[in-house]
Parts: structure tokens; sequence; C-alpha cells
């Protein structure tokens, strides 16, 4: 009985094939490779989740189980230039629209009456400063109407650019005893919790907001004058860059008072 030997021929053609394959895969993985490492250089969530579409995108190259083999079908839209030009003029658009509203916290900060009021970039983020006197009655967590306009901005650039937004309350040395706020403890925490509350109503995610009480444990001049407490009575906002979701891990920019 006659077995059937695979000729010459067939088993060139079985090479080329392999080698082909074989060549396609490591351009693929290369490729996959390339996105990851842009994309992780500048890691913002939306961006990521933009990169790994991307990236499932060209892994699907490769038949699997139940799928038809894009390789052999002669398939167009492989690679994923489209998807990524798409991601990259969405990028630059995020942008502009977040350092417009960024420039109007900073203009509203240069208007009459918000003297109060301090915007800094930092390389994390945000940090935006708010003196009591701008936000709440005297020993109250009440949000006086004129800050509304500057929590409203807040809310939009973290729209713009997710992140965590954490909330810090400070107060001065001065005790306070009242039945609604025992000690500045419970009024540093309480003027940091309406803040979150307007955010949240804002459309600001919950689970990116985080409030902190830190009452007089972290003031940025000593308490000696009026206006030393003055300046040490205020609301800390900061906006990272990147959500992080670590449980009980406070950003570092909370450190910096």
């Amino acid at each position: 009985m006659a077995t059937d030997v695979p000729g010459p021929k067939k088993k060139k053609e079985e090479d080329e094939d392999a080698f082909m394959m074989s060549y396609t895969a490591l351009m693929i993985l290369l490729l996959t490779f390339m996105i990851v490492m842009v994309t992780m250089s500048t890691f913002k969530e939306p961006r990521f989740r933009k990169a790994i579409g991307s990236v499932r995108g060209a892994l699907s190259f490769f038949p699997h189980a139940g799928g038809e083999d894009m390789a052999l079908t002669g398939h167009s839209g492989v690679l994923p230039e489209e998807t990524l030009a798409k991601a990259l003029r969405e990028e630059s658009l995020e942008e502009k629209e977040y350092r417009e509203a960024v420039q109007e916290a900073k203009r509203i900060a240069g208007l009459p009456g918000f003297e109060d009021l301090e915007v800094i970039e930092t390389a994390d983020g945000l940090s935006i400063r708010i003196w009591d006197a701008l936000m709440f009655p005297s020993g109250g967590a009440d949000l006086h109407p004129e800050v509304l306009p500057v929590l409203d901005v807040v809310a939009k650039i973290a729209e713009i650019r997710p992140g965590k937004v954490s909330v810090v309350g400070h107060t001065c040395d001065l005790p306070i005893s009242t039945e609604q706020f025992p000690s500045n403890w419970e009024l540093s925490i309480a003027r940091a919790i309406s803040v979150v509350e307007y955010l949240s109503a804002k459309g600001v995610p919950p689970d990116s907001l985080f409030a902190y009480g830190v009452a007089d444990t972290r003031p940025l001049v000593p308490n000696t004058t009026r206006e030393s407490r003055r300046r040490n009575r205020r609301v800390e906002i900061y906006i990272s860059n990147a959500l992080k979701r670590e449980n009980g891990h406070a950003d570092r920019a909370e450190g910096r008072s």
C-alpha cells in the first residue's frame, strides 16, 4: 500500500506559510508593544482604554475558536491606524478643553472679590486653594453662593480629565465648641464634605471624590496673628492626572500644605 509522501513543492509552500505566519506574529507583537509603551508614557484612563481597544483590534488578526482567519480571508482594516488617529484627535480636543477650563479658573482668581482663590498647576495635576472667607460663614460649613462658579469650573476640569479629586478642610488653632461642631476636626471635615457633595451633584463621579479634615494640624504659616490665622482657614482641592483607587491611600498632594 503506497503512502502519500509530500513532494518538495508542497513542503516548500508549507515552510513559506509557516515563515509568513511567524513574521506576521512578530510584527503585530511589536506594534502592540509600541502602542502600550506610548500610552503608558502619559497614562490616562480614557486614553488607556482606547489603546487597549486598538491592541485587541490588532490581535484579532489571529484566528480564534469560532472566528475566522482574517489573514487568509483578506479582510481590510486589520491595523488600527484610524482608531489611533481618532484617539489622538480626541486627546488633542481634551487637552484644549482642559487648558481653557484651567485658564477660566485662573481668570476668576484674578477678579475683584476673589483674592481668596489661588490656582496652581503642578506636575501631578491641579491645586486649588480657597480661603474660608470666600467659602463659608464664620464657624459654619454652608457654601457661600459666591464660590459656586469656582466649584463649577472645578467640576468641569474633573470631568475633562478624570482623576482623584481630594478636598482637604483646614482650620486655624482657635478652638470651636458648638452643638454642631464640638471641635475643629468636625468643622474641617464638614467643610470638605460640603464641597464634595456639591461636586458630586455637578456630575463628578463619587468614587473619585475624597474628603479629609485635618483641623489646624497643617498650617500654612504659624498661628501668631489674626492675619496668619485667616490664611490657615482654607479648603484645598487637588485634582490628580490619574485616578488612584487604593483603599485608604491618600494622594501625595494632601501633604503639600
